[in-house]
């Protein structure tokens, strides 16, 4: 299994306008949840806080942690400035989280759990419904093998899964994995799935990304 890497957040400008706003994502899920009467909420792989902050301020209790020691301090500072309770803030390895069993209403880990090989990502997983509670929900995105990256000829094989991307930049040295349809439906058989969607973004590169989107209850 490969060990954990962290994103290089040092290499991100802070106040770029991406990294100050939620995920599109989150804005859909927090009613949702809130309807659900979801109340402790888990953010894995936080950054620099962006959707910790906003679910924090609208009534959850958030705790969130991410490798990068960095991401952490940040996410803290933001939060202190806009004065924001997070109940936990920590640094910590999304393969052994320090939580314990059945604790968290809902999950999300955007473009987070796929940065590990097969080994990694199944762990995770596991790790996911010890820590949800029964009737929990996560959401996570992971990378799908129609994606630029996997077919582009660059990055180093680990397994029939993973690449570890090479290019400059704060994913270098990262690895990341990538499944296909008849993946997800192996992969998540322990879960309940809500909604699986496999998006493709165009760049202003000309390349695209494409990831899987799953929405999981346990």
């Amino acid at each position: 299994m490969e060990k954990s890497k962290p994103w290089k957040w040092e290499m991100v400008n802070v106040d770029e306008e991406y990294w100050n706003k939620p995920s599109s994502e989150i804005y859909y899920l927090k009613e949702i949840w809130k309807e659900k009467s979801f109340k402790n909420f888990l953010d894995i792989g936080c950054g620099f806080g962006r959707n910790s902050i906003y679910m924090a301020k609208n009534g959850f209790d958030v705790s969130a942690f991410d490798l990068s020691e960095y991401g952490v301090k940040i996410t803290r500072e933001k939060a202190n400035e806009q004065q924001v309770k997070l109940n936990d803030l920590c640094v910590a390895d999304m393969l052994e989280m320090p939580y314990q069993d059945e604790f968290f209403d809902c999950i999300i880990a955007l473009n987070v759990i796929s940065h590990t090989d097969k080994l990694g990502f199944e762990k995770t997983l596991k790790e996911i419904r010890r820590v949800l509670k029964p009737g929990g929900e996560v959401y996570f995105t992971v990378g799908s093998k129609e994606s630029f990256w996997w077919n582009h000829p660059t990055g180093i094989p680990v397994d029939e899964y993973t690449k570890i991307r090479v290019e400059d930049g704060p994913e270098n040295g990262i690895p990341h994995f990538y499944i296909n349809d008849e993946d997800c439906l192996k992969l998540f058989n322990d879960f309940k799935i809500i909604q699986i969607k496999n998006i493709r973004e165009l760049t202003q590169y000309g390349n695209f990304s494409s990831h899987y989107h799953v929405w999981l209850k346990k």
